[in-house]
């Protein structure tokens, strides 16, 4: 099986979980009587743990040099965490549990992309091209889950996740391990103090953790927003799928748009189009216009995404990558995801729909920190 295959295996398993668990795991918790606003916390507690986990299993990587065996342990964990929610009595023991399988699952993908990004660099891969399984993965996953539920229960929803995870911790095993020990030894001698003295790191941070943060209402809401507004079940999962497409687009052609364009205007490019897409989706309910606004999630995300991890590769010592990785998924995936989601709960439960135009504001931060980053790269060489 060659290296591409493997990785592209790897990412096209996780976005299975991920294709089920991101849009249809608040209608399962619907199903469970939960409340918009405990929906809003238990989402944003799985977020939150990323804040003290992902660094920790970041720093674990770096100084053992060991991406797989940590890998294995996360998707193995996940599968055992998941299968224990239906059991679980009452909104306290969900919050409980949530904070179990947020932070085992919240480390998978950040210490995968680093272990993908180490054999990117060394061997010449196409990380666009690997990742966009992933994406693939994920539109198959939940357009086929959003007909399912229209002929059955939301109550299925957890075990497709816990099967979800079998392929994924099989995935994980045919994985290549980080490089050679001789590589590997070299971040013991850096430290955290290397990275957190970076201006540039910290600004790189302000501007993908607001963009990514501005997806909160979109990530926990959305489904049940257009679910209200008389969407069934089947065309939501097109429209999610619709996103995962143009991103897909994206990867399929990311070599030629990094070298183009460059990580610090990705980066820009991905908070100026959720401006514009938060904005809009305020007030559109209509699918034929949700469609090619869905499009831009090949901007919100996939620009951002692409951004970020080729300014880790190129900018960051390989002994401070884990651990750059790691932060980098716990502060905008985490902290400030997070607080995004607790707000966007609330505000959801509020005024509907009208809570996108505060993500539009987060994403018009992310714009500004992003169009900083860049004069800041103009002026000086980026790197740590």
């Amino acid at each position: 099986m060659t290296l591409p295959l493997r990785f592209s295996l790897f990412y096209a398993s996780l976005f299975l979980v991920v294709g089920i668990q991101l849009p249809y795991w608040p209608v399962w918790l619907r199903g469970r009587g939960l409340s918009a606003t405990e929906i809003g916390i238990l989402v944003a507690t799985q977020l939150w743990v990323k804040v003290a986990f992902n660094p920790v299993a970041g720093h674990i990587v770096d100084r053992t040099g060991r991406r797989r065996p940590v890998l294995f342990v996360l998707a193995a964990g996940c599968l055992a965490a998941t299968a224990l929610f239906p059991l679980m009595p009452g909104f306290p023991a969900l919050l409980a549990l949530s904070v179990v399988s947020g932070a085992l699952f919240a480390a998978i993908l950040p210490v995968g992309d680093n272990l993908t990004m180490t054999h990117v660099v060394r061997e010449g891969l196409d990380y666009g091209r690997i990742r966009l399984w992933g994406s693939l993965a994920f539109i198959a996953a939940s357009g086929a889950v959003g007909r399912l539920l229209d002929v059955t229960s939301e109550s299925i929803v957890v075990w497709l996740i816990v099967g979800g995870f079998v392929p994924l911790c099989f995935a994980v095993f045919a994985l290549p391990d980080a490089p050679p020990p001789a590589a590997a030894a070299a971040p013991a001698r850096l430290s955290w103090i290397d990275l957190f003295s970076s201006p540039i790191y910290w600004t790189f941070l302000a501007a993908t953790a607001l963009t990514g943060a501005s997806h909160a209402v979109y990530y926990g809401f959305v489904t049940l927003h257009w679910s209200e507004a008389g969407i069934d079940h089947a065309l939501i999962g097109a429209l999610w799928g619709t996103g995962v497409a143009a991103e897909v687009v994206l990867f399929a052609f990311s070599g030629r748009v990094v070298r183009a364009l460059g990580p610090f205007r990705l980066i820009l490019l991905g908070g100026l189009a959720g401006v514009v897409r938060w904005t809009l989706l305020a007030f559109v309910t209509d699918p034929w216009l949700l469609f090619p606004l869905q499009a831009l999630h090949a901007f919100t995300f996939g620009a951002t995404h692409l951004g970020a991890m080729h300014f880790i590769a190129r900018h960051i010592a390989p002994g401070l990558a884990g651990r750059a990785q790691g932060l980098y998924a716990a502060a905008g995936n985490g902290v400030v995801l997070g607080l995004a989601t607790l707000a966007a709960g609330r505000l959801y439960a509020a005024t509907g729909g009208h809570a996108f135009l505060a993500m539009s504001v987060m994403a018009a931060g992310g714009s500004a920190a992003a169009f900083l980053l860049l004069r800041m790269a103009r002026r000086t060489a980026a790197s740590v």
